[in-house]
């Protein structure tokens, strides 16, 4: 493990602690699910909890309170956690999310991951291509073929990746059509950073909405066969009530993220407390909210 790797991971929390601030996510997950429109497709939402920046035993902790969705945002820090001899003596259920950005040269690197359970930014048709290659060569003889979810970039930041969304039939095509090892889950995006829900719907959810909707007119999908990934910490209950299948939760779970030589680290307030604040700000604001239809 690389020495700002071990840096980073020092800073921890209690297993008591991860194990209530995971116990009152969940919560939060099901009654927003419970606050879903009933137009909506009854899929149950699933979190993913991210463990970036942290340690294999605050994972281990919450696999022990029943959680198996984890995410990681970097291929460097997958791999050393994935293969970690803790992780992989005590959880053999794991399923692990990438989420970060993935370049053509870490294909390989992230492929050989154990339990690679999906990849949820792949932004482009020719990424989709080196994808499906490398999973033809890793998995021999197997005819498992691996999940993937296609990133739109639904705010139109330059420093967000993703596609733009009016490629995305376009890029789905080509995967269902020209990539026999991959198996097309849904669609995924990062979204403006701090949008304020008492402006009403976040936009970028209602556009992953609408090009879901578009996308399933064009190839007669049923809504319910392709899943959205969209809602992190500050805003995963409003991404459930309108339609998330697969949320990304990390803060809330194992406390705020520290780097190594950053002057913005600050001691990490309870994730229990945080949970409660978050949780008590979250229902204010969705009493102004109406759903919108995509």
């Amino acid at each position: 493990m690389s020495s700002s790797l071990a840096r980073m991971w020092k800073v921890a929390m209690s297993e008591e602690e991860v194990g209530k601030a995971l116990q009152s996510v969940v919560e939060r997950v099901n009654q927003a699910a419970a606050r879903r429109p009933k137009t909506l497709p009854a899929v149950p939402p699933r979190l993913v909890a991210v463990s970036k920046t942290k340690p294999p035993e605050m994972v281990v902790e919450a696999y022990r309170q029943g959680h198996r969705n984890f995410g990681e945002n970097y291929v460097n820090e997958l791999v050393d956690k994935a293969s970690d001899p803790l992780i992989l003596a005590s959880c053999p259920e794991i399923r692990w999310h990438f989420i970060g950005n993935l370049q053509k040269n870490n294909v390989n690197k992230l492929l050989g991951v154990p339990n690679l359970f999906v990849v949820e930014t792949v932004d482009s048709a020719k990424l989709a291509d080196r994808v499906n290659s490398s999973w033809q060569r890793l998995r021999g003889a197997s005819t498992q073929r691996l999940k993937v979810m296609v990133q739109l970039n639904t705010s139109g930041e330059q420093n967000k990746h993703g596609l733009p969304p009016e490629d995305t039939l376009s890029t789905v095509q080509h995967i269902l059509s020209h990539c026999g090892a991959l198996d097309f889950l849904g669609l995924m995006t990062i979204g403006r950073y701090g949008y304020d829900l008492n402006l009403g719907p976040n936009p970028d959810f209602q556009t992953l909405l609408g090009r879901r909707q578009q996308l399933c007119d064009g190839l007669q999908m049923p809504l319910e066969q392709v899943e959205l990934s969209m809602g992190m910490s500050t805003d995963f209950d409003h991404a459930i009530e309108v339609g998330s299948t697969n949320v990304r939760v990390g803060s809330v779970i194992f406390g705020n993220r520290e780097y190594p030589n950053s002057a913005t680290n600050t001691p990490a307030p309870s994730p229990e407390k945080t949970a409660k604040s978050m949780t008590e700000e979250a229902s204010k604001k969705m009493q102004h909210l109406t759903v919108s239809k995509p």
